[in-house]
């Protein structure tokens, strides 16, 4: 998928997100489905929505120089890019398992979003491990 179609897609997506919370809200739907919080509905879908939509449009209409285009693509920036990601995700796990601890046990956290989390963190526990077996082999 080229580029601009997956920026097409983003604004695309954010722009259903925020017409479907406006609409659950204009039709007064929002008031009827099962959740503990309706009013949430319409603030989550709505900002998430902006949030893409501005997110699209800000990549659709950078302009990029040809400078910027070749250290955007030099090997040493996408290694230390790379370098900064991979410690980012090291600190991002134990923190998030800490957080989802204390949530589960100052009773903010449900059932669904508890095992939603847990599987999010294992997820990507998962795809490390095996991309580090596969990388491995290939080298």
């Amino acid at each position: 998928m080229n580029k601009k179609k997956l920026i097409r897609t983003e604004i695309g997506g954010g722009l259903l997100l925020l017409l479907g919370g406006l609409i659950t809200y204009a039709l007064g739907l929002h008031d009827r489905l099962p959740v503990p919080r309706p009013d949430l509905i319409v603030y989550g879908t709505s900002l998430i929505g902006i949030g893409l939509i501005a997110a699209g449009f800000s990549d659709l209409f950078a302009k990029k120089t040809k400078e910027m285009e070749i250290e955007e693509k030099d090997e040493r920036n996408i290694m230390l890019s790379n370098a900064a990601m991979a410690y980012a995700f090291k600190f991002m796990c134990p923190l998030m398992a800490i957080v989802i601890f204390s949530l589960i046990f100052m009773g903010y956290l449900n059932v669904v979003s508890c095992f939603s989390m847990i599987g999010v963190l294992l997820a990507g526990e998962i795809v490390f491990v095996c991309r580090r077996y596969v990388l491995e082999k290939r080298l």
